[in-house]
């Protein structure tokens, strides 16, 4: 939920998932400096001290026995003020009904978080309370990568493609398995990776269809979530030397995701990031980082469309994405690019390597959550950086 007037949205939660089994979530909450308990766990925001605007824990529970290895939020909808008053007479309804009422805010509505136990757990976010566990089928495996289908944040008022109503569930055995939201039934089975397990997995915007990333076959497939079958597949090239795998060994697809717009798509693999056009095809971005790429991440304004990544050496670039067919492009054709945190220049320990990296809905569009392995995370504005 954005506010315009802030680089902040006017709502953020963040979730995270831990080695041990532990989900735990922070809130914004707003809060007087007088009544601020020192013994809480806050985060401060990026907004002036004057605000008073924090991010304090609001949950922390053990939900699997072991790792948990995908977590995803499908955003709820809530009346509003207008909606939430009582029907009053017959003239004062007309009388409202001239007015234009104020759209239903998103607020929390379901986690889902699969773990290295083999279970899919599902959360209420607005009570805090568990209210489903799901076994995967016999001999699929465990759940690797998760997504609401259409994604949690389009499930909002002003979206075409409506709340979610599927989930997508990628195993360690190949197969991405098809929910149904209302009842957590299994829809449809895909097979389309080999057994190394699907390593990555994001559905498009609307809704219809969906990309995933093999871990060991070097395969990107498109899904038709329509008709539940395999639309295409792209077959990536075996690792190079010094693209952080072994020669002629093809590459585990780190991560993938589709822009807001669902106009572009972009996937990273070793070192290697890469942006296309969904339309025509065609290579937005094809770089090589110096070490490897754990997670990417579409953040841009007014000021243009650009990644971010999550580097195995704690760097962090943010590099530009070319422009699209029909629009404007830079005269002289030029990418920009910075390194808004510079990579370690010692040996990397654990604390140092960034492995996931998500953009803010809401805000400046520069907003991101970023976490290492050493257990730490942070809230980015990557607004300077790009501009």
């Amino acid at each position: 939920m954005a506010n315009d007037s802030s680089r902040i949205p006017s709502r953020l939660i963040i979730v995270a998932g831990t080695y041990d089994g532990v989900l735990a979530g922070w809130d914004t909450v707003e809060h007087s400096r007088e009544k601020e308990d020192s013994a809480d766990i806050d985060l401060k925001l990026l907004r002036r001290k004057s605000d008073g605007v924090h991010l304090k824990l609001s949950f922390a529970m053990a939900s699997h026995e072991g790792s948990v290895r995908c977590i995803d939020v499908c955003t709820g909808a809530a009346a509003s003020e207008e909606h939430g008053k009582k029907k009053g007479t017959k003239k004062r309804q007309r009388s409202d009904s001239k007015e234009s009422l104020t759209p239903p805010l998103p607020v929390p509505g379901t986690l889902l978080s699969g773990g290295y136990d083999e279970t899919i757990n599902v959360f209420n976010l607005q009570k805090h309370a568990q209210t489903g566990e799901l076994k995967t089928p016999n001999d699929l495996g465990s759940p690797t990568c998760c997504s609401f289908a259409p994604p949690s944040n389009n499930a909002t008022t002003t979206s075409t493609a409506g709340p979610p109503t599927h989930a997508l569930v990628g195993l360690t055995s190949g197969k991405v398995l098809l929910y149904k939201k209302r009842d957590w039934s299994v829809q449809h089975v895909l097979s389309g990776h080999d057994a190394g397990g699907v390593s990555a997995l994001a559905v498009h915007p609307t809704g219809r269809m969906a990309l995933t990333g093999g871990r060991s076959d070097g395969k990107i497939i498109l899904w038709d979530l329509m008709k539940g079958r395999l639309a295409f597949v792209h077959k990536l090239p075996s690792a190079r030397r010094g693209s952080g795998g072994r020669a002629g060994v093809k590459d585990s697809v780190n991560h993938i995701l589709w822009s807001e717009d669902g106009a572009r798509y972009a996937y990273c693999h070793g070192n290697q990031i890469t942006a296309r056009d969904v339309g025509t095809g065609e290579n937005l971005l094809d770089v090589t980082m110096p070490s490897r790429v754990n997670q990417v991440a579409f953040v841009g304004g007014p000021e243009g469309m650009f990644l971010a990544a999550a580097c195995d050496d704690g760097g962090l670039p943010v590099l530009e994405v070319g422009q699209l067919i029909g629009e404007e492009e830079d005269e002289e054709n030029e990418r920009r690019a910075i390194m808004a945190i510079e990579p370690v220049e010692r040996v990397v320990a654990g604390d140092d390597r960034f492995k996931c990296i998500r953009s803010v809905e809401g805000g400046s569009g520069f907003l991101v959550v970023m976490a290492n392995s050493g257990g730490g995370g942070g809230l980015y504005d990557f607004g300077g950086a790009a501009g």
